[in-house]
């Protein structure tokens, strides 16, 4: 597998992240990476593998997206790049004096929602969003501090961050969940 995989990485037919997939998978071994990449570009090619692939999930848990109870019954939103957007344009016609607006939830039926149902879903979606981008800039943060490839190699995306990374992530959110909080201040008058 080690040897295939080599030939595959020079030819330009696999990317530093399947390298890093391969150890994951116990295919390879770090020190087999080490010995493909060639140990002058070990750190700086798994360094950025590593940031691809934490940058890679992060996306992939915004777009996950959440649940929010509303009158009772749990309602998914999905969060990819179109789904924000319709999103945020909703809460923009509730910033604007509207009192309702038609919308679904991810696999549902459209219905109509109210001002405060899309104050929530916007809210929930926001903190959501603020949240794992926090902790990736949190986390790549970490990673890029790292020099050991061994080190670098063991990070995993949703993994406890270092004291120092938590408490500046978290000061962040702090922020932002007080400015969430100053927006259902303002719309309940």
């Amino acid at each position: 597998m080690k040897e295939r995989l080599k030939n595959l990485y020079q030819n330009r037919e696999l990317a530093p992240q399947r390298l890093l997939s391969a150890v994951a998978k116990g295919w390879l071994t770090v020190a087999d990476v080490v010995e493909i990449v060639g140990e002058d570009n070990a750190t700086a090619v798994i360094l950025n593998a590593k940031v691809a692939e934490i940058s890679a999930a992060c996306n992939a848990a915004i777009e996950a997206g959440v649940d929010i109870e509303l009158n009772g019954e749990t309602e998914h939103f999905n969060l990819d790049i179109k789904d924000q957007s319709n999103i945020a344009n909703l809460f923009r016609v509730v910033e604007l004096g509207g009192t309702e607006f038609p919308y679904q939830a991810d696999g549902g039926k459209c219905r109509i929602y109210t001002a405060l149902e899309i104050a929530q879903i916007y809210i929930a979606a926001q903190t959501a969003i603020t949240s794992q981008t926090t902790y990736h800039n949190a986390l790549k943060a970490y990673v890029q501090s790292l020099t050991d490839v061994e080190k670098i190699s063991a990070v995993t995306y949703g993994m406890n961050l270092p004291k120092k990374y938590a408490d500046e992530m978290n000061e962040k959110l702090v922020v932002a969940q007080a400015q969430m909080k100053a927006i259902v201040a303002r719309l309940n008058g």
